[in-house]
């Protein structure tokens, strides 16, 4: 910028000084000059000593005080003030040379020149520093340990904060240390194994040995250039020590299924023993009641027939129960088989097989969405839930069950509604338990295993099972198929 109170002096010297790199901002008056260097990057000023209302050392004066324009060097331009005082007087005022008028073009070509590579160099230097110190805020606030190693000797030449708050030490017992110092023998050997590698990067994992003898993991992540290690270690103990309990809960995991297949085959020896080994004493037991029923009939009394009576009766009871525990527990291994099915022809077909225990009832049956199950697993489903209904509403003088359905969400919900005894909702946590009854055998009989069978096979495929009651006014039991497994219409 040229701040000069004649304007033929400016164009000379803009003219003098022209190059294609160079912009020029011109002011006739101090302030003018005042605001141009607030509002423009501005590289040096030649300001004319002698002007009117304010003169060059005004000027220079209330550049330098302002935080903005303080850095900016200032070259006098004066065809007068020759003597030292008033050179001494502008040195003073932040001047850094001057120009003595009439202007010596090569030199005042020199001076320019030299005066603005200087301040380029300058703000250059500005901006570098200014790059390393916030580098450096980054690098110190990192809760990453940030080195560099000598690759030769493992020594650490530079590292930040995070150095000595992971692992305990003081700057000072840093001093002349090595890498290997940190290290267990085994990573000792390894880490020396990479000073001979020809790998630019290396990543690897150490396990270090803090000060107060804790340990903990760091995870390397070296550039290796110029004979140095450029390093970045990241603290991944709390994540080893969960992969390490990951580990472990996997072994655990490992050993109890192990010994899960071993009780799963006691249980299938068991089922075996209980098919043979229980069975043929209760066939005995039917058999010979059964021979006495025939040989002896005519000749018992009532009381004689109603005991042999109560034989056979447990006697099938107990089988039953048997059936039914072998169901159970073939359930968990068998595997779920998916097909498309009719759930309206499989409600049909099972209420068939069952209408004569439920002759005088209704049955009403809404039009039921296909679904994709295991049909021989579904079919004990709708078996013990009719059955169920039929069952309790057996004693009301006009049954009715109703079958249908609901859509939520993502799931289809089927119902079998019946208007039979009810139950107590108090104690409906115990309804799908094995051996779990809510009315005595004399009211209805039943082994108590059939609503454990429905609630195993309803989670196998995916789905929940519950039911609604009150006594003495029916019960409503629903199952829920996620639509995953189900072809809704």
């Amino acid at each position: 910028m040229i701040i000069d109170d004649i304007s033929n002096n400016i164009f000379a010297l803009e003219n003098l000084l022209t190059t294609e790199t160079r912009t020029f901002f011109k002011a006739t008056s101090g302030d003018e000059g005042l605001k141009l260097a607030l509002s423009k990057p501005i590289d040096l000023i030649i300001l004319d000593v002698q002007m009117p209302e304010m003169d060059g050392f005004e000027v220079a004066h209330m550049l330098k005080s302002n935080k903005r324009t303080k850095d900016i060097p200032i070259l006098f331009a004066s065809a007068e003030y020759k003597e030292q005082k008033n050179i001494l007087k502008g040195l003073e005022e932040g001047a850094i040379d001057y120009l003595f008028k009439p202007l010596d073009p090569e030199v005042t070509k020199a001076k320019v020149s030299m005066l603005i590579k200087l301040e380029l160099q300058r703000k250059e230097l500005v901006e570098s520093n200014s790059a390393l110190e916030k580098s450096s805020i980054l690098i110190n606030n990192c809760l990453d340990v940030i080195c560099t190693i000598d690759a030769e000797t493992l020594k650490f030449d530079a590292y930040n904060v995070a150095m000595t708050s992971v692992l305990g030490y003081s700057a000072e017992e840093f001093t002349n240390q090595t890498m290997l110092f940190f290290l267990n023998a085994e990573d000792q050997e390894r880490v020396q194994s990479f000073q001979h590698s020809n790998e630019d990067t290396l990543f690897f994992e150490t396990k270090i040995i803090c000060k107060d003898q804790s340990h903990k993991w760091l995870q390397w992540n070296i550039v290796v250039k110029a004979g140095k290690w450029f390093s970045n270690a990241r603290d991944i103990t709390e994540r080893k020590i969960k992969d390490d309990e990951i580990t472990r809960l996997n072994q655990d995991l490992k050993e109890n299924v192990q010994q899960l297949e071993v009780v799963n085959k006691e249980l299938e020896s068991f089922s075996y023993s209980v098919s043979h080994d229980l069975r043929a004493p209760l066939r005995s037991i039917n058999n010979y009641a059964q021979m006495m029923e025939d040989s002896f009939a005519a000749q018992m009394d009532e009381k004689s027939a109603k005991l042999l009576g109560n034989i056979k009766r447990n006697a099938f009871k107990m089988d039953a129960l048997i059936d039914d525990l072998l169901a159970f527990s073939r359930l968990g291994r068998k595997p779920v088989q998916k097909q498309a099915i009719n759930m309206n022809e499989l409600i049909q077909h099972t209420y068939n097989e069952l209408h004569t225990s439920f002759a005088k009832g209704e049955l009403i049956v809404d039009a039921l969405p296909e679904i994709q199950a295991d049909y021989n697993l579904l079919r004990q489903v709708v078996v013990n839930l009719l059955s169920n209904a039929i069952k309790y509403s057996s004693k009301v003088e006009h049954p009715v069950i109703q079958v249908g359905y609901t859509r939520k969400e993502n799931t289809v919900i089927y119902f079998v509604k019946d208007n039979g005894a009810g139950f107590d909702m108090e104690y409906s946590d115990k309804l799908f338990g094995v051996f779990q009854r809510l009315h005595s055998t004399k009211e209805f009989e039943g082994t108590g295993v059939g609503l454990a069978i429905v609630k195993r096979i309803i989670e196998k495929h995916g789905g929940t099972v519950w039911a609604e009651s009150k006594v003495g006014e029916g019960a409503t039991f629903y199952f829920s198929l996620p639509v995953a497994v189900s072809a809704l219409n």
